[in-house]
């Protein structure tokens, strides 16, 4: 089981974060793009509202892949599907974990 906020995730498109609710507030969970010193707020393009949204959806594609990966053993694809398997515990373990070190492998 993952530590993460178990709220929904929102993408706060007026403040450039990522939030979540919890009760009658809003908690903030990530900041998109840089404020300068006079809390002017930069201009944010696609990509940022992209990786905004993505990021958004992360728990529940934590949960999803999860569950994938459970129903793959139990139907014993793990022989035939071996290298994407252990692709899918890695993601899972580097999500779990927190920030991957500089040693480890790419995926």
């Amino acid at each position: 089981m993952s530590n993460h906020t178990k709220e929904e995730w929102l993408v706060d498109r007026e403040e450039y974060m990522i939030v979540v609710k919890s009760g009658d507030e809003y908690l903030q969970v990530a900041t998109l793009g840089a404020i300068d010193h006079n809390g002017v707020k930069y201009v944010i393009g696609d990509e940022t509202w992209a990786n905004a949204y993505l990021m958004r959806t992360a728990p529940q594609m934590l949960a999803m892949l999860e569950e994938l990966v459970a129903k793959a053993y139990k139907l014993n694809w793990n022989d035939p599907y071996t290298d994407v398997l252990a692709r899918a515990e890695k993601v899972l373990e580097l999500a779990k974990a927190g920030t991957p070190t500089d040693d480890e492998e790419e995926l």
